[in-house]
């Protein structure tokens, strides 16, 4: 098993590449912005020669992780659009040179958040973001490459990752940042539920679908709904401040939906498990 691996200076991308060097997968990284010894520094959005340059590296996997994704911009980015064509070149390049098996992340953001609770194959697509939309379509032009080559391919929608390394002005660092005394008040969607999973079982799930050669979408959640008040709540007392402080500032985004959750019956079905809950996850902040 070689894998190639995009996105490996994001969050999730960073802990993954930690994780296949320890448990002895070797990697090669393709992309512009990383420091790893083992890797091919390359713009994806850029390059039209994609087969030459995976045709060196001769990948048996790939995982695909990376895309535009600056925190508050990323929604409605036309960049979003960009990342369509590299993605597709990518793959086919992939599948042109004898590669196996890919996995690329897809995003929670695919399904109609008004069903709330979201289920691979019966939950319906409705992105309300480019985003979204850029992602549902790039699964549906990547299907097609996949069943034009006969192989296989893991469509993984991820939800909610927390975790240390991800962008601090995303919600979890934010709180630690409020109670820490390092940064000012804000409002918090607090009567909401999310499906939050820690990087590390984040990771896990997806390596573990990439090895199986996991052939179809797969929710890369935790299967939980989870209150942000209590998210809140964990922050304050592992700060040892009162949440009230931050609970009393009330924030509702439009379209922002109450309950937004994902079923993860496959991939448990797979042999995976979560392993840190969140109380351990916030502690390692």
């Amino acid at each position: 098993m070689k894998v190639l691996v995009t996105g490996a200076t994001g969050f999730i991308g960073r802990h993954l590449t930690r994780s296949l060097e320890s448990t002895g997968i070797e990697f090669v990284v393709l992309g512009r912005n990383f420091t790893e010894e083992n890797g091919v520094r390359v713009d994806l959005l850029k390059t039209e020669n994609f087969v030459e340059i995976v045709g060196k590296i001769k990948p048996t996997h790939l995982i695909h992780l990376a895309w535009y994704a600056v925190h508050g911009k990323y929604w409605n980015s036309a960049l979003n659009i960009e990342w369509i064509r590299a993605t597709f070149y990518l793959l086919d390049a992939f599948y042109k040179n004898g590669g196996e098996h890919a996995l690329i992340a897809g995003t929670c953001a695919e399904y109609d958040w008004r069903y709330g609770y979201c289920v691979e194959n019966v939950t319906p697509e409705c992105p309300n973001t480019l985003y979204g939309e850029a992602k549902n379509a790039t699964r549906r032009l990547t299907e097609l490459t996949k069943i034009q080559y006969g192989r296989t391919l893991t469509w993984a929608r991820i939800f909610f990752p927390y975790g240390v390394d991800e962008d601090q002005a995303r919600l979890v660092p934010s709180l630690f940042r409020f109670f820490r005394g390092e940064d000012a008040p804000f409002g918090v969607n607090a009567n909401a539920y999310r499906d939050f999973l820690h990087v590390s079982d984040t990771v896990e799930a997806i390596v573990l679908c990439a090895a199986k050669k996991f052939d179809g979408n797969i929710n890369i959640c935790s299967g939980k709904a989870l209150l942000i008040e209590n998210i809140v709540r964990e922050i304050a007392y592992i700060c040892g401040k009162n949440p009230n402080n931050i609970l009393k500032f009330e924030s509702k985004r439009k379209g922002d939906p109450a309950f937004l959750v994902g079923d993860n019956q496959k991939l448990r079905a797979l042999g995976w498990n979560q392993n840190v809950n969140l109380r351990e996850g916030l502690l390692t902040y």
